[in-house]
């Protein structure tokens, strides 16, 4: 495992961005600087998993309390569509994570060119190619432009791309610029691609402060993003779990396991049901209700797709603020449009039907998610990349904390199992009689996770991962 302990923290899925975020901290910036910084380190670096045209969203724990934004883009104001397919144009939403750097402008303390310094230069003056983006590139394809930048690209290669450094200087002046003079040039580009965003798509986007969602978990507040994420999926099924008792059992008893899967199916039917944008269906206050959960789990789950998916999450802690975030492009490269550098989502790809049809200016049903949890002054950040499987993924990292009396860096790195919909694999290490992949595998997600105690941090990068956790004294 690759964890560490200090005042101050950082952990994230590339080795570059948890450099250059411990830099942040170590030259005075506070949790909310590194965490820019980061964020375009990873834009440039991991451009398969997030960037400028993706979403983001931000959970903190802050002096004054939480702090929660959602930086999800909508349809356009134009989709006339019924079913969206995976790669098609029109599954592009308006990009979040530039409204979330504005927004945070408001929690910094340095001048964004400062920040967003290293970030453009690794994108003019080039970076090599990590495991992680060689893996990515492999398996995917993308429009003329996706071509030129990464189409020939393998591990340790060096990869530049001026035109998103070009952008990325113009947003470290005003963010802001990104939907209005930077838009009108994006949108000429995406239309040519078939796409039907318009120039007001851009300019009236904004993300929104959210109030976090609060369940408990045996002696544990836990709390997670609200609709039109997936965090209720999560809150729901640690509920089932705790109402179930089955954490009695030995983690790798396989009733437990068997169980567990029955449970993440109940809690995907509930979701695919009632989950959608807030702004278009009003989500039923019932799911985290014990009453309904105790009837809920006498039930027996009906087997269902579910995707993984590409995205990126950090933490970062400054002695005051803790920080998740985590940014995203869906799939791997997303759409696999690009547009003057910029790799361009295909979050439309995650509407489907019944309250999370397809509808313009609509936010479509959102993976992302982040799970906080405390008790006494114990803090627990835990998020992952993952797609559909996050509220599994989530909920056995923090099983293993909470029941198993795992530390965060051993739940992290302990062996996971994960239903996919026709079939449920398990890490080899955890010794079952399921479909089993690596001992340690992406398939069951990667996750990073940060613990406060103490005034002091542990933070954990996850072995399956080219992450890196580090500390400032």
């Amino acid at each position: 495992m690759i964890s560490a302990s200090g005042e101050k923290i950082v952990s994230t899925q590339n080795y570059i961005a948890s450099y250059i975020g411990a830099k942040v901290l170590e030259n005075g910036g506070n949790a909310f600087d590194a965490a820019v910084a980061i964020s375009g380190v990873l834009s440039v670096v991991m451009p398969h998993t997030s960037g400028l045209g993706g979403d983001a969203f931000l959970l903190a724990k802050t002096p004054e309390g939480f702090l929660a934004y959602n930086a999800s883009g909508w349809a356009p104001k134009n989709l006339k569509v019924e079913k969206i397919d995976e790669k098609s144009p029109f599954s592009i939403t308006v990009p979040g994570l530039v409204d979330l750097w504005d927004f945070l402008q408001s929690y910094t303390s340095k001048d964004y060119e400062e920040l967003l310094s290293p970030a453009i230069k690794l994108a003019i003056n080039g970076f090599n190619v990590g495991r992680s983006l060689h893996n990515a590139i492999k398996v995917s394809s993308g429009n003329s432009e996706w071509n030129k930048i990464f189409g020939n690209k393998k591990f340790s290669d060096k990869v530049k791309n001026l035109e998103l450094g070009k952008i990325l200087k113009q947003v470290s002046k005003e963010p802001r610029v990104f939907y209005e003079k930077i838009a009108e040039d994006l949108v000429k580009d995406l239309n040519n691609e078939g796409s039907p965003l318009v120039y007001e798509d851009f300019y009236d986007f904004h993300g929104e402060k959210v109030n976090p969602l609060k369940t408990t978990y045996k002696d544990f507040n836990l709390y997670e993003l609200p609709p039109n994420t997936q965090g209720i999926t999560t809150l729901e099924l640690l509920k089932m779990i705790e109402i179930s008792k089955i954490n009695k059992l030995a983690y790798n008893d396989i009733k437990r396991i068997n169980e567990h899967v029955n449970m993440s199916i109940l809690a995907y039917e509930d979701r695919d049901k009632y989950v959608a944008d807030p702004r278009f269906y009003n989500i039923p206050g019932f799911i985290l209700d014990e009453k309904y959960l105790t009837e809920r789990v006498k039930n027996i789950g009906k087997s269902f797709n579910v995707n993984d998916g590409d995205t990126t999450f950090f933490v970062v802690g400054d002695g005051e603020n803790h920080i998740g975030f985590i940014q995203s492009l869906f799939h791997p490269f997303g759409s696999g449009i690009v547009s003057h550098g910029i790799v361009f989502s295909n979050r439309g790809y995650g509407f489907s039907s019944g309250v999370n049809k397809p509808e313009g200016r609509k936010r479509p049903l959102h993976t992302l998610s982040i799970l906080y949890a405390e008790k006494d002054k114990e803090e627990l950040i835990i998020g992952c990349a993952g797609g559909d499987l996050r509220p599994q993924i989530h909920s056995e990292v923090f099983e293993y904390y909470a029941d198993y009396g795992m530390e965060i860096d051993e739940s992290v790195d302990a062996p996971r199992f994960m239903y996919l919909g026709n079939k449920t694999i398990a890490e080899k290490r955890l010794e079952v009689p399921l479909t089993q992949v690596g001992y340690y595998s992406t398939q069951v997600g990667v996750v990073h996770a940060l613990k406060r105690k103490n005034n002091s941090y542990i933070a954990v990068a996850d072995p399956r991962s080219e992450g890196v956790a580090l500390p400032v004294q």
